[in-house]
């Protein structure tokens, strides 16, 4: 737990002139993953540090025990808490196919019990997955739009060096959007949701240095969201505007 706190700690130091309050994000790996007594000798002491306001934590839909509902729910009484649930896509074969190890009722059970513990919920998903379809991704979106998830992250798929992506990418079974294809893709997407769904991310980024190998306009941040942002505004779409 000390380097959590460490890590915590030097974060809020680092930004101690910008802002007054914090939310503690667990974000790395599975992060309900484990009986309660763990989780509370690691969540407790963060909700505690000073200038920490609620938790975020991000986790997997078959992480989750009726405990662990439990103890959420206890938690988001006393603090801000949201769980961010990696979902990816709605459909069950793709999620087969990339070797998720779960399927779309696992990702709707946790949604259903956090919902009805008034848990705030964000889901993960991804556009451009290998073996997936255009329409599969827009039923993704709408499935989404159909639960009471709060806010969405979107990402696109990137070819990081040493994984099974970066295998099918040399075999020339997997090929990345290009930033055009993947904007009207993500643009589509956004008209299926509700309106009321915060996106929280619109894309991922990463370098060369740590491993990206496609596409590369995943290492210009800025540049593809304003471009993103630009095919939006000419096509005219609004959140929502499909729902």
């Amino acid at each position: 737990m000390a380097p959590v706190l460490g890590q915590l700690k030097q974060a809020i130091e680092t930004d101690r002139n910008r802002h007054e309050a914090f939310i503690a994000y667990l974000q790395p790996f599975s992060n309900t993953y484990g009986d309660t007594k763990l989780l509370k000798s690691i969540y407790e002491p963060i909700i505690e540090f000073p200038k920490v306001i609620g938790l975020a934590v991000g986790t997997r839909p078959d992480c989750f025990t009726l405990e662990t509902y439990d103890y959420l729910e206890d938690v988001s009484k006393r603090t801000y808490m949201s769980v961010e649930i990696g979902l990816q896509s709605g459909n069950d074969e793709t999620l087969r196919l990339n070797y998720r190890g779960l399927d779309v009722k696992a990702f709707v059970n946790a949604i259903t019990e956090l919902s009805q513990r008034k848990i705030e919920i964000v889901a993960h998903v991804m556009i451009g997955l290998p073996f997936e379809t255009r329409t599969q991704t827009m039923e993704t979106a709408r499935l989404l739009a159909s639960l009471p998830v709060t806010g969405i992250k979107i990402h696109q798929l990137m070819i990081i060096a040493g994984t099974k992506a970066h295998e099918w990418y040399k075999e020339e079974k997997v090929k990345p959007l290009s930033l055009e294809e993947y904007a009207d893709m993500l643009c589509d997407f956004l008209t299926q949701v509700r309106p009321d769904q915060c996106i929280h991310r619109i894309m991922a980024d990463s370098t060369i240095k740590n491993g990206l190998v496609a596409p590369l306009w995943s290492a210009e941040k800025l540049k593809s969201i304003a471009f993103i942002h630009d095919v939006m505004e000419k096509r005219k779409l609004v959140q929502g505007s499909e729902y």
